[in-house]
């Protein structure tokens, strides 16, 4: 089951839950009943899809989810944690500023998790008619960055940090800053052999770095601003 801004989809689960345990198919009922839907899982199965409908201006009897029921700019919740309550700049720990003498070798900025809206993350790449809608994947570069690489749109090109490096086709755009490149995430091949299905050969988390530093409020390492440099990838189909 999948729900998405107030649409519900329904899976149903390959094994039995063990135990008191419901899975998705419970969710899915919930989620139904809990949008005033009245479904339970066979009937939302028969269906394969439902729209709950839609309540604008909730907020004007209900307020916000926050401890002060508004929209907080200031966030209260943080404070009482201790971190700042209002957004701040820092600089990342992988950029031109940060490590120059790294950005001699790899110029450019590089952000991953770029979406693609017939996959879910890493889901969906084995199902044919989704896949023939993306074959391969794509990572977004200026023209002008692209023509200094000798790369044309459509062609495969290398992507490379101090990590690692993979390929995906370039798209180029003008919609982009030339010195960032933005690539896809979650790839693999189901055409691929088993056991990996080329896990290796598309997806960021190649050129990421789960190391620290970490965000002090949210735990998470580096996805995005991380330094890169591009070529042709020449002679790969």
């Amino acid at each position: 089951m999948q729900v998405r801004r107030g649409d519900l989809r329904r899976a149903r689960a390959a094994h039995e839950a063990p135990g008191r345990h419901r899975g998705r198919e419970g969710r899915a009922e919930r989620a139904a009943q809990g949008r005033g839907l009245g479904y339970d899982f066979d009937q939302l199965a028969e269906r394969g899809f439902a729209k709950a409908p839609l309540r604008y201006r909730r907020y004007e009897a209900t307020g916000f989810k926050t401890p002060t029921g508004k929209i907080e700019l200031y966030a209260t919740r943080l404070e009482k944690l201790g971190y700042a309550p209002l957004p701040y700049y820092a600089e990342p720990p992988e950029s031109p500023l940060s490590v120059p003498d790294v950005a001699e070798e790899f110029p450019l900025v590089l952000t991953t998790g770029g979406r693609i809206p017939f996959f879910f993350n890493s889901e969906h790449r084995q199902i044919p008619n989704l896949r023939r809608a993306r074959r391969d994947p794509r990572a977004e570069i200026h023209p002008e960055t692209a023509a200094r690489h000798g790369i044309k749109d459509g062609e495969w090109m290398w992507i490379e940090t101090r990590r690692g490096r993979i390929r995906q086709r370039a798209k180029l755009t003008a919609g982009i800053d030339a010195r960032v490149v933005s690539a896809e995430h979650a790839w693999w091949f189901p055409d691929e052999p088993a056991p990996e299905y080329g896990v290796w050969k598309s997806n960021v988390n190649v050129l990421t770095d789960n190391t620290a530093p970490y965000d002090p409020a949210m735990g998470t390492y580096q996805l995005r601003a991380l330094l890169c440099r591009v070529a042709k990838a020449q002679g790969v189909a």
